[in-house]
């Protein structure tokens, strides 16, 4: 029998694409402050600074 998928699973994969989205206008400027992507991006600012630190 296949897994069954959650929407925990789910939400999963839409935050990872915010962070890469909001990792991406960091890096181009498009704003300057890693509180202020979090925010419009919606996601932890401590998971940002860890990968931003990181690459």
């Amino acid at each position: 029998m296949p897994p069954i998928r959650t929407q925990s699973s789910r939400n999963s994969i839409e935050q990872e694409g915010r962070i890469l989205l909001a990792i991406q206008a960091f890096k181009n400027q498009e704003i300057s402050s890693i509180r202020e992507v979090a925010r419009r991006f919606n996601v932890p600012r401590s998971t940002l600074s860890t990968r931003l630190n990181s690459i």
